[in-house]
């Protein structure tokens, strides 16, 4: 491993590796370079060992879960990474205003599953408030990393806790940036979402902290969902893909809305 490289053990290397196939079916090499901020040599080594150990399937260009190794032509697999990849895009640019030993929240949703990972990957002392059990699990085994989870009621589909004993929890923390995983962005409506209890976490976490960050690919602008969680005017910046149409980008900004978008970084 070059100096210049993360120096991620190959243990920790290998379980965020499995927690990626996990999550998406397949992962690239290039991806995966992108996560662990190692060599594409040293993912290699590390695909061929799990492989070897049966946990995963190597194919051209990077690798499947078991459970995918019948889906392994390169026009499937293509085709299928293309949400995923923006979301680690959106993912990769979040993590850019984080800064070692700050206080981050991250509420349930695929993109901060993303952001966790990315996150696990790039620093190592945080302290992390989440709902989201998944996110926590992917935090786990950092050792210099605070995670909490504060109490409440578990939401099965979710995999995430709700309830008012945790926005109260939240509303205790002095949190320097909140990431908000959303699942629709309109400039009328603002923030909406579907999943019921994640408006009121959302806004524990968005009235907690000193920055608040919206997370979301370019598929969820001008969409709502049926719970309102708050305006546009309430968050301090939106980090989106480079999909992103580039009329609808000069929209918002014409709003004064501030939004990152990955590919004019």
């Amino acid at each position: 491993m070059s100096t210049g490289e993360n120096d991620l053990l190959a243990q920790e290397r290998h379980r965020l590796i499995i927690l990626e196939l996990e999550s998406k079916g397949q992962v690239t090499v290039v991806e995966l370079k992108s996560l662990l901020q190692v060599s594409l040599d040293t993912v290699r080594r590390d695909l061929e060992r799990l492989e070897l150990e049966g946990k995963l399937q190597r194919v051209h260009g990077g690798a499947v879960s078991k459970r995918e190794e019948l889906a392994t032509n390169q026009t499937f697999f293509k085709s299928k990474i293309t949400q995923n990849e923006r979301k680690q895009e959106v993912a990769m640019h979040a993590v850019e205003l984080v800064k070692e030993y700050q206080a981050v929240t991250l509420n349930a949703g695929t993109t901060n599953i993303e952001v966790a990972k990315r996150l696990a990957a790039r620093f190592e002392k945080l302290t992390v408030i989440t709902n989201s059990l998944r996110v926590a699990d992917i935090l786990a085994q950092k050792k210099g990393f605070t995670v909490i989870v504060p109490g409440g009621y578990l939401n099965h589909e979710e995999f995430s806790l709700y309830g008012r004993s945790i926005e109260e929890e939240i509303m205790n923390f002095n949190i320097d940036i909140a990431f908000i995983s959303i699942n629709a962005i309109s400039l009328e409506k603002g923030l909406t979402d579907f999943r019921q209890g994640e408006a009121e976490v959302i806004n524990a976490m968005l009235k907690s902290a000193r920055r608040k960050v919206v997370v979301a690919d370019s598929s969820k602008f001008e969409t709502v969902s049926y719970l309102n969680i708050c305006g546009l005017d309430q968050i301090d910046t939106i980090v989106t893909d480079s999909y992103m149409d580039d009329t609808l980008l000069d929209m918002y900004k014409k709003h004064n809305i501030s939004i990152i978008n990955a590919g004019s970084s």
